[in-house]
């Protein structure tokens, strides 16, 4: 087995190389703030000679890099002729895919066993020239590396603590990870989207089509009906639910009738079985297949509504406005999850609350089309339970 799968497949592994990797980007990043002088304050009109920049965020949580999409259509509008380059990860560059980027350079987690690979990359990136640095992330330490070492002429990002990091620097902090990236636009002086953004093309919609067609034939009369509601299995760490959860979750789906299709996560592996064997005597549920992420994204993209844990699929039916019921255990993921009028915020519900939300969410649908544009004073239409503490959770992602 190779050595990184076999980090990603073992929880005591994963967490000891997520220590390492934390404490070796610490020793870095003390080393960079002793060599590398504080820069110079700025504001965005007093920069000159914008022609080349470049916006950082190399992540590989498919969530993150969703996030961080909105970014790159403001910068775009504030620079319509300037030349924007991308630095992703090669798991993420997918969902990036038709927004307005020039290119795209891509770090692997091969990188992290063969360091030369990123040493090889940064001077490419010098090479560049770039006029401006923008780290998307505030809490992310690679992406501030990145910035400071590719000798950009200017640096943009979010404030940390009191000294400075970048000549330009968004004030403030965030309760929620979407309005951080509103934030950090804000010195463009344009309007940015408080929701990730996916674009799909007409020939993924149309294979989506397709497959939602086969998936949900069994238990539909009519091939034109494909309306299902999904129901994403997966997440990470102490952001998931156990697999009775789930089991019990479709026995109620099954008995109300509701169409619906399963999603297993990747790190679910070990659910396959017991949902597949649960699935076999069902009238009304289908399990998709392992999908490339942009055909799952398209797949996903046709559905009613989505049923998830604080995960990256949830960023995905926000980027492509479909309602989310977002199944909440720990307060972190407060700062992460949807919240558009039609959204839904369930706080550790019991399995009757999840259908009554379903109920009430296809009512609502039913009732009135679903709103597509982003709204900052929108709120999601249920808490069960009092909500957790409403104060700020969130300071980066």
């Amino acid at each position: 087995m190779h050595l990184l799968t076999l980090i990603r497949t073992n929880y005591y592994l994963k967490i000891m190389a997520r220590f390492l990797e934390k404490r070796m980007k610490r020793y870095l990043l003390g080393g960079i703030r002793y060599i590398v002088k504080a820069p110079a304050p700025e504001t965005i009109d007093s920069l000159v000679g914008i022609e080349k920049i470049l916006i950082i965020r190399p992540n590989f949580r498919l969530g993150n890099a969703l996030i961080s999409t909105p970014v790159i259509d403001a910068f775009r509008d504030r620079f319509p002729s300037a030349r924007i380059d991308y630095l992703a990860t090669d798991k993420t560059w997918p969902l990036l895919q038709q927004r307005p980027v020039d290119h795209f350079y891509l770090l692997s987690r091969t990188a992290i066993l063969r360091p030369w690979q990123c040493v090889t990359l940064l001077r490419r990136l010098r090479a560049q020239r770039y006029d401006l640095a923008v780290q998307v992330s505030g809490g992310s330490t690679s992406g501030f590396i990145v910035t400071r070492l590719i000798g950009a002429r200017y640096s943009m990002g979010s404030g940390k603590g009191h000294q400075r990091w970048y000549n330009i620097e968004a004030e403030g902090k965030s309760s929620h990870a979407y309005d951080a990236i509103v934030n950090l636009t804000r010195p463009l002086g344009v309007a940015c989207r408080n929701r990730p953004l996916l674009q799909l093309t007409e020939q993924e919609r149309y294979q989506a089509i397709t497959k939602i067609q086969k998936l949900v034939s069994l238990h539909s009369h009519q091939s034109s009906d494909t309306n299902f509601i999904a129901i994403f299995v997966g997440g990470h760490q102490n952001k998931r639910w156990p697999l009775e959860f789930w089991l019990m979750l479709i026995n109620a789906m099954e008995a109300r009738k509701m169409r619906y299709v399963v999603f297993l996560g990747p790190e679910e592996f070990r659910f396959l079985a017991p949902i597949e064997q649960r699935l076999r005597s069902s009238l009304y549920g289908s399990l998709c297949p392992p999908l490339p992420i942009r055909h799952f994204a398209a797949v996903l993209g046709r559905a009613q509504l989505l049923v998830t844990p604080d995960s990256g699929p949830m960023h995905l039916a926000a980027a492509l406005d479909v309602a989310t019921i977002s199944l909440v255990r720990q307060k972190k993921s407060l700062a992460f999850v949807p919240r558009e009028a039609y959204d839904t915020i369930l706080w550790r519900p019991e399995i009757s609350t999840v259908i009554e939300a379903i109920r009430a969410n296809l009512d609502g649908q039913n009732a009135t089309a679903p709103v597509q544009s982003a709204s900052a004073t929108n709120q999601p239409t249920q808490w069960v339970t009092p909500p957790p503490s409403a104060d700020p959770l969130y300071s980066s992602y």
